[in-house]
């Protein structure tokens, strides 16, 4: 079995949005009854001795119990910077996610428009891939309509079909971003890269269905779950990637990320951001990441929680036993390296600039 898609599972932490909080350095003395992890509660517990390990400045990071194709982390870390950090960094999402692994990555504008792509490349083995496509058989999570639109690219374009597609699927990544606005996920029409395609609506609903803290957020779960309807309005914005991890395939990715403040309550988090994913081309069939931060009532600390629940299609089939143990793992592993680094940033102050849109690894509004 090879290596790569393990590898690119690990961006499941860092991939779609985070981090930011408040908090003093290392030694407090924790308040008696004061537990600012209650909002997790059944369902995530942070032990005493848990906390007193966060408060010396260690990174909890726990894999969380996933049926089906599911896969979820828990992370946890003190946080020295201040809850609009959260916001500011967010706002300039591709300064947060600037890294060797993140090598292309923008925000779309509002409307969205195949320019705010133009920095967006497929790589040659998903060019050859998207050649190949048939319904039922692609290498890359398109819909029927959309492989049968680049296949049309391809017969018409000739010796210039490589061009010809790169330009259409930019086309049909704006096209799925005005089909999602106007009718949520499920105006999305699944992907036919197998015979027996999930809904994207449907995973999602599997996902919040197993994150049952999120019903303490009942403006967040409106908005996650019946936008473009829901009542519930969050500041958003949508943003596209593309990253490569080790030896896996390049994932290009479409966010529609949301952030919330809920009403003042010690027992609920300071400042929300969810990301959920519109698209993905390989490995990911739906994830939704939850980025917190938590506050101690009793001592005014604060504690930086990311959650990230995604359903993977790695996790299917006969060998999905052997899969799962690999990718948590490796995922328990890497989780509290990564998110080390993103602390560093965010308690370095705010983004120093007014950032660019997007950039690209190789060179350097919304709803």
């Amino acid at each position: 079995m090879r290596r790569a898609p393990f590898r690119h599972l690990v961006s499941c932490i860092g991939a779609a949005v985070l981090l930011a909080g408040s908090s003093r350095p290392g030694g407090r003395v924790q308040s008696a009854g004061s537990d600012p992890f209650e909002f997790f509660a059944p369902w995530i517990v942070v032990s005493k001795a848990e906390r007193a390990r966060l408060d010396s400045d260690h990174v909890l990071a726990r894999v969380l119990p996933g049926k089906d194709a599911q896969l979820a982390v828990f992370v946890a870390t003190r946080l020295d910077a201040a809850p609009d950090a959260l916001e500011a960094w967010t706002r300039a999402i591709a300064e947060l996610k600037r890294s060797r692994f993140v090598q292309a990555i923008g925000r779309f504008s509002d409307p969205p428009t195949p320019t705010d792509l133009e920095r967006l490349s497929l790589d040659e083995g998903d060019l050859e891939a998207i050649r190949r496509c048939r319904p039922g058989a692609c290498g890359l999570k398109l819909s029927a309509d959309e492989i049968e639109a680049l296949r049309a690219t391809v017969a018409r374009a000739g010796a210039g079909w490589r061009d010809a597609v790169q330009r259409t699927f930019r086309e049909l990544l704006v096209e799925r971003i005005v089909r999602y606005r106007a009718g949520g996920l499920a105006a999305l029409s699944p992907p036919a890269d197998r015979m027996k395609p999930g809904r994207p609506d449907d995973a999602l609903s599997a996902i919040v269905a197993q994150s049952p803290y999120l019903k303490r957020l009942p403006r967040v779960v409106e908005w996650l779950v019946e936008y473009p309807d829901a009542n519930a309005t969050l500041e958003s914005f949508f943003y596209w990637s593309k990253e490569h991890y080790g030896d896996g395939k390049p994932v290009i990715s479409i966010t529609h990320v949301g952030i919330a403040r809920p009403e003042s309550n010690d027992q609920l988090p300071a400042i929300v951001v969810v990301g959920k994913q519109i698209f993905a081309t390989h490995y990911l069939e739906g994830s939704l990441g939850l980025t917190i931060i938590l506050r101690d009532a009793a001592d005014g600390a604060s504690y930086l929680a990311y959650v990230n629940r995604s359903q993977v299609d790695l996790l299917r089939g006969f060998f999905g036993g052997f899969m799962r143990g690999v990718l948590e793992n490796r995922v328990g592993r890497h989780a509290p390296v990564i998110v080390r680094g993103l602390r560093a940033r965010l308690e370095s102050g705010h983004p120093s600039s007014e950032p660019p849109g997007s950039f690209t690894g190789e060179s350097s509004r919304t709803r």
